[in-house]
């Protein structure tokens, strides 16, 4: 598979260097709303380029993700059952410090939210209270309103 990409690789640089892509005249093709060949060839041109871009990205991923796994292996397989413990366990117990830190970012967040939520909570009760205050004067004020108009009516009377 590695071969073929190469290959692939290798031809893309080669028609790179000889041929370059020339923009012709609008053809009469052109005139009928459809786009000239040229222009369709450059499209396709770039667009295997960006996926030949990816591919190499991909490779150098993939490299990268064999030379590590290959200097673990040969950890393992060149140094004794001891020497394996010594190498696995400070990884294993960085790892485990993170996750304790983690958990403790965790808890701290949690708390954090709990404190905020009950302040908010508090608010929301000040505000239903003043609110319904308000809502109760607004309606004795209505009323006082109502009976103002009507002895304001019977006096007019």
């Amino acid at each position: 598979m590695f071969h073929q990409l190469l290959q692939l690789v290798q031809k893309e640089r080669r028609d790179q260097e000889e041929t370059r892509p020339r923009q012709k005249k609008a053809g009469l093709l052109s005139w009928f709303g459809r786009k000239a060949s040229s222009e369709n060839f450059i499209s396709n041109h770039e667009k295997r380029l960006r996926k030949l871009k990816e591919l190499k990205f991909e490779i150098q991923k993939c490299k990268f993700e064999r030379d590590v796994l290959s200097q673990i292996l040969d950890l393992y397989v060149n140094d004794g059952l001891n020497d394996r413990l010594n190498v696995e366990l400070p990884m294993l117990k960085s790892q485990h410090e993170m996750r304790t830190m983690d958990m403790h970012k965790m808890t701290n967040w949690i708390s954090d939210a709990m404190e905020k939520y009950k302040e908010l909570k508090q608010e929301n009760n000040s505000y239903r209270i003043r609110n319904f205050h308000l809502l109760n004067e607004c309606n004795e004020l209505k009323k006082n309103v109502r009976i103002l108009m009507n002895e304001n009516r019977k006096l007019v009377e």
